[in-house]
């Protein structure tokens, strides 16, 4: 079988560049002919992954690379007409670059007009869409003018302007019950959740005995995710700053890559470790690392900790990077609204804290330092779900199914 995936966003270190080549290799890996679709790709981010895959990169000739916003009201509104021109012409550019040679076109998140020109072409090809993240979902900034212009475009405007894109799709794939219920709201029938993967033998560690470091009251903590303010850093720093006020070595590495350049956020988490006098016992990184320094850096933490949060009716993801920690041995203390918790269990294989509460994840730390015992416990039974669970090859497999069932 033939299949073109598309991604609009293979040059960021993120998950969902992760997720594409995973799926990729696994459905080659079953026999397929795959080849991936996108307007930009860096092969230095994830050479390891992407090695051996086909990625063809296309841009539109007619319509121009969006440049950064203008600051301000008009500024945002001018950004988001440029931007909804690209995207219809990206879009039709790589359906045109796909033409009528592919059984199968897989649109990934905000890809998915291009289903509706690559099926104007070939009305016979299979359109499915990995909606991984609710495309109509409007994070706040704190700006009256621009939060009501952007809950209007993307909650009425996009609503209907996406319709005729929507009625393209033959297939909805999700993540999560969340994007299961936001997909049957928008009137889609045929969904699959299909449970993304990882690569366990990479991340692979084995749960390090903590009881030295717990008789000294020493714990390293690792938080992982592009940078943005609801990613709660903060909560971060206030909870390393808690844990030293009662008396523990504490110490966290933040790697916040600032792909969005959020500089305001990235800012204002400086000034807060300065503030705390946090310096030598905080590592911001807003530059982003290496797939291999990734690992390392893994295995060298030891509690992986998740506070992203954007309040309803926004929506925080999957989060591929808690899997990964607990491949690499590293028990994960996570944020209880996250969609993570529809498969993980609180005290079994992962500790939850309500969202926003850096005092609840200071005390989640200081459990499994007081308890090395279930610091073992709760590593274990992760790592293990993840073996059993979190595949690229069942992911694949999964997936190949919802295309030739």
């Amino acid at each position: 079988m033939k299949i073109a995936i598309v991604c609009n966003n293979l040059s960021l270190i993120t998950g969902g560049p992760r997720l594409i080549f995973g799926l990729a290799s696994g459905l080659e890996d079953l026999g397929n002919t795959v080849t991936i679709y996108a307007p930009d790709f860096n092969p230095a981010y994830y050479e390891e992954i992407s090695r051996g895959l086909a990625v063809k990169v296309v841009q539109p000739k007619s319509v121009p690379i969006p440049g950064p916003r203008t600051p301000g009201f008009l500024g945002w509104v001018g950004g988001k007409i440029r931007e909804e021109r690209y995207a219809i012409a990206l879009a039709r550019a790589i359906a045109e670059e796909i033409g009528k040679e592919a059984d199968v076109v897989n649109v990934h998140d905000f890809s998915y007009r291009t289903a509706y020109f690559a099926k104007k072409l070939n009305p016979d090809v299979l359109t499915v869409w990995h909606e991984n993240a609710p495309i109509f979902a409007y994070i706040k900034r704190g700006k009256f003018l621009q939060d009501l212009a952007g809950f209007f475009y993307y909650r009425v405007f996009r609503a209907l302007a996406d319709r005729k894109y929507f009625h393209a799709m033959d297939k909805l794939v999700v993540l999560d019950r969340f994007n299961e219920e936001s997909a049957k709201r928008q009137g889609f029938k045929d969904i699959t959740m299909v449970r993304a993967g990882i690569d366990f033998q990479k991340f692979y560690a084995p749960v390090k005995d903590i009881k030295e470091k717990a008789a000294r009251k020493h714990v390293e903590l690792l938080a992982v995710g592009a940078l943005n303010a609801y990613r709660r850093y903060d909560n971060v720093i206030e909870a390393v700053k808690q844990l030293r006020e009662w008396g523990y070595d504490a110490r966290a590495r933040i790697l916040a890559n600032n792909i969005w350049h959020e500089d305001q956020c990235r800012d204002a988490l400086i000034a807060l470790v300065k503030r705390y006098k946090l310096g030598p016992y905080v590592e911001l990184n807003f530059e982003g690392v290496s797939e291999a320094d990734i690992v390392r850096m893994f295995r060298e933490s030891d509690v992986f900790v998740q506070t992203v949060y954007s309040p309803p009716p926004s929506h925080h993801g999957w989060g591929l990077v808690n899997f990964e920690a607990m491949a690499a041995g590293v028990p994960v203390v996570l944020v209880g609204s996250a969609t993570a918790t529809e498969v993980l269990k609180d005290g079994e294989n992962a500790l939850f804290f309500e969202p926003m509460n850096a005092l609840q994840v200071a005390e989640k730390v200081k459990f499994l330092i007081d308890n090395p015992d279930a610091y073992q416990r709760i590593a274990e039974a992760g790592q293990l779900y993840v073996k059993e669970h979190q595949s690229w090859k069942r992911y694949a497999e999964e997936t190949f199914r919802v295309f030739a069932p």
